[in-house]
């Protein structure tokens, strides 16, 4: 049988990709580590880490080990959390991740309304970009996520709850600023300030623009939106960004939004969860709020 906590000594090696940053987490000494995960390929009967190589490197039973591993870890910590909340042990917690922009500008709403209905609850956020999320889902350090489209990964499972759409916004002082649309050939043109690979947004505009024309075009990667929005106001280029990001700055006046012309401007948001997944009492509440009954 497997010994589940060498499994997750070794799942934290595989997902961390190094053995001192899994023993820094873990809080065991580096030794330890290795010779846990040498127990365990011992037990096993084989390598499950190529130590020949410069950079950690699974075996091919390495990955194999691990993917199962991690759904195996999985479910043991649910079920664990099923007894004892059956038992009365344990208060409910709401492991909740959420993309930078529905974080700032979507989640405050929700969470207000969520903690009037259930103050009983306790709530654990994660904040990241799309792929970062979908990788703490995936390993069940969360049990949700809110995330921008596109979002794909083999454990998980999606469902829209909400749309929007891209528009363009430059500076009131821009030469486009009297412009009623622009096309991506135009935007080409300028410098276009996005956000950071693995991010939903700069997954939406590599898919706009094409991978390889988008590596053509000026561009300026930023971690967070607000970051993006105050470039363009001081006129460091133009941006294309979500609509319900920019409400506060049009009506200001610091802001002007140009409508996106012959490519599709719409924009998905999504719920994520891991395939197969049994929610709790806390995540079926926050389920059940007004804005994902519809789901």
């Amino acid at each position: 049988m497997l010994d589940l906590h060498r499994l997750r000594i070794f799942v934290s090696v595989a997902r961390l990709g190094s053995f001192t940053r899994a023993a820094s987490i873990l809080n065991m000494t580096q030794p330890t580590i290795s010779q846990q995960i040498a127990a365990l390929e011992s037990m096993l009967g084989v390598q499950l880490i190529d130590r020949d190589t410069r950079k950690m490197r699974l075996t091919a039973s390495g990955s194999v080990l691990f993917d199962y591993g991690e759904r195996l870890l999985n479910l043991a910590d649910e079920a664990l959390a099923a007894v004892k909340n059956e038992a009365g042990l344990t208060k409910q917690i709401l492991k909740l991740g959420v993309g930078h922009t529905l974080a700032t500008y979507i989640l405050p709403g929700l969470l207000s309304h969520y903690r009037k209905q259930h103050s009983d609850y306790r709530v654990r956020l994660s904040t990241g970009n799309t792929g970062e999320l979908l990788s703490k889902l995936s390993a069940g350090e969360i049990d949700i996520a809110l995330v921008g489209s596109p979002a794909e990964h083999p454990d998980i499972v999606t469902t829209s709850f909400m749309q929007d759409q891209l528009v363009v916004i430059v500076s009131p002082q821009d030469e486009w600023a009297a412009y009623q649309s622009v096309s991506l050939g135009q935007i080409a043109s300028r410098v276009l300030l996005t956000r950071e690979p693995g991010s939903a947004l700069y997954a939406t505009v590599s898919r706009l623009f094409g991978e390889e024309e988008l590596l053509r075009v000026e561009t300026i990667l930023l971690g967070e939106t607000e970051a993006i929005k105050r470039s363009v106001e001081l006129g460091l280029g133009v941006a294309l960004i979500q609509k319900i990001a920019i409400e506060r700055e049009v009506q200001q006046g610091t802001l002007r939004t140009i409508a996106l012309s012959g490519a599709d401007d719409a924009r998905t948001y999504l719920v994520a969860v891991r395939k197969r997944f049994v929610p709790n009492d806390a995540v079926a509440a926050f389920m059940n709020l007004p804005t994902f009954r519809t789901l």
